[in-house]
């Protein structure tokens, strides 16, 4: 029995991603008055985070509460929102093919729901995004990429409650909440010893752990440095983040004695992984870490496509930069649609 063919589309622009970068890309699109498809996986947007250092909210907003609003303002110029995967892009003559695909249930979290999904899913509801059931071919004119990144965090049971709450990875988004905490930092190379170092602006208890079982990748006179500065390091894997409710405990580490290291928050220091599977089908530019390369206007080496956020060169995964990134990107997308000359 054959499968039955996709149901077909045909928009201005098609925008994968639905964080703040897509968003602010929906929003601006959608003032222009173009036909514009956002298709949202819900997943690292859904982390239990308070943004401090965006500019307007003195007390804090939380990043679901972003993402509320942004949904609510896409929402209102027309944006479509729509619930999937997107499997596959291609050019197809003037045009891009794009197949969406359903997601699992839950959304793509790799360790299924996290604690903000059936609250995003009501929202998203109010809003007008549909799931998609598909699959669903799509025709653009023009691309919009802002999948984000993975790999901020390690993989540990509650971990998606102590994102943002008592987990975090970078001090220039969170570390003026670390002022006087008892921190963790758990990473092998030099960024994570600098972190380490950095930390002490705001706390002067910081211990640091390779959190894998080769140790550190750093020259000695770097552990000399942190051992100068009172941070002791314990080059060992982790065995267990000890977590209640949001809240880190301690890091038990993974050495003879399971030592057990009490703490109030950690900062784990990973490199993150672009989500560029759909700009290697683009055929896009990308550096040697998987970035998708991108001109201060986010514009791609593909005329049509254009990118923004993390899954760019030019990130610092900073709120602030997603949005005017996003923004960038639609301007790009928008004068590409006018008829030349004009």
């Amino acid at each position: 029995m054959t499968s039955p063919e996709p149901a077909r589309l045909e928009l201005d622009c098609v925008i994968v991603g639905g964080g703040a970068a897509g968003l602010s890309a929906a929003v601006n699109m959608g003032r222009m008055r173009r036909d514009v498809l956002l298709v949202d996986e819900r997943d690292r947007s859904l982390w239990q985070h308070e943004i401090h250092n965006y500019l307007g909210f003195p007390d804090g907003i939380p990043a679901l509460e972003i993402r509320r609003l942004g949904w609510r303002h896409a929402a209102k110029y027309g944006v479509r929102l729509l619930l999937g995967h997107v499997a596959t892009a291609a050019r197809d003559g003037d045009l891009f093919r794009l197949r969406i695909e359903r997601l699992p249930e839950g959304g793509a979290f790799p360790q299924g729901p996290g604690p903000s999904v059936p609250r995003d899913a009501e929202m998203a509801r109010m809003f007008g995004e549909v799931p998609e059931t598909g699959p669903l071919d799509v025709l653009a004119r023009t691309v919009i990429l802002a999948p984000g990144v993975f790999g901020h965090f390690p993989e540990f049971p509650g971990r998606n409650e102590c994102v943002g709450r008592s987990l975090f990875w970078c001090i220039h988004c969170d570390g003026h909440e670390s002022i006087d905490r008892v921190v963790g930092v758990v990473g092998h190379d030099d960024d994570a010893v600098q972190t380490a170092l950095d930390l002490l602006v705001f706390t002067d208890r910081v211990t640091m752990v390779a959190g894998r079982p080769e140790g550190f990748d750093v020259p000695a006179s770097r552990l000399a440095d942190l051992a100068e500065r009172g941070i002791a390091t314990h080059p060992f894997a982790v065995a267990e983040f000890e977590n209640r409710g949001g809240q880190m405990q301690a890091l038990v580490l993974d050495d003879p004695s399971r030592t057990r290291i009490p703490v109030e928050q950690v900062y784990t220091v990973r490199r993150t992984r672009a989500a560029n599977e759909l700009a290697r089908q683009l055929g896009l530019e990308m550096n040697e870490i998987g970035q998708i390369m991108v001109t201060s206007e986010q514009h791609t080496n593909v005329p049509g496509v254009f990118a923004a956020g993390d899954a760019t060169n030019l990130h610092d995964h900073q709120i602030s930069a997603a949005v005017h990134e996003g923004n960038q990107a639609a301007c790009g997308a928008n004068y590409y649609l006018y008829p030349a000359g004009k």
